[in-house]
């Protein structure tokens, strides 16, 4: 990680002192377990707010996404609905960006078609309800980025995937 994106806090909360370095949001979610434990106040309102925490993101989307250099691939035997495709993507687009893979989180309507496999028609016609729901947000013309309503819900189109609830075809 570069130095640039780096950081560096220190937390003294009575005798506890604690460093915390590295990525924004890595030291982030870091800070708020660290609250969480010390401070039980925290840990009510953390029962409440969604923060969206890569790790555990990364992990569920282990053998779904790959991030490549062209942006993130999902698998094509996982046959979804071109709107979670189009959320998986740009999750996938959200996560290769937080960890310095992708040099953008957000991705243009001829990206998410080649790297869902759907076609770009399909693509533009179902970008405008995603942006209506709130889970996808135009950027800039034509550059679209998942929201945080977008990641919740995307965590639970994973989470069908992964209990077999989803579409996936076998190849042979």
């Amino acid at each position: 990680m570069s130095e640039k994106n780096s950081v560096k806090v220190h937390l003294e909360f009575g005798e506890v002192k604690v460093d915390f370095e590295g990525g924004v949001n890595q030291v982030l979610e870091s800070i708020l377990r660290f609250l969480a434990k010390i401070c039980p106040a925290i840990e009510i309102v953390q029962k409440i707010t969604y923060t969206p925490d890569i790790a555990s993101i990364i992990n569920n989307i282990a053998g779904i996404i790959e991030i490549t250099e062209d942006g993130p691939f999902i698998r094509r035997e996982i046959n979804l609905s071109a709107k979670n495709a189009i959320c998986l993507a740009l999750l996938g687009a959200y996560i290769g960006n937080r960890i310095g893979k992708l040099p953008k989180d957000t991705l243009s309507v001829s990206e998410l078609s080649k790297l869902t496999g759907k076609a770009r028609k399909t693509i533009s016609n179902d970008i405008p309800d995603l942006i209506e729901d709130g889970l996808v947000e135009k950027v800039s013309e034509g550059e679209y980025r998942i929201t945080q309503l977008g990641i919740r819900r995307t965590e639970d189109t994973i989470s069908a995937i992964k209990e077999g609830q989803a579409s996936v075809t076998r190849r042979r």
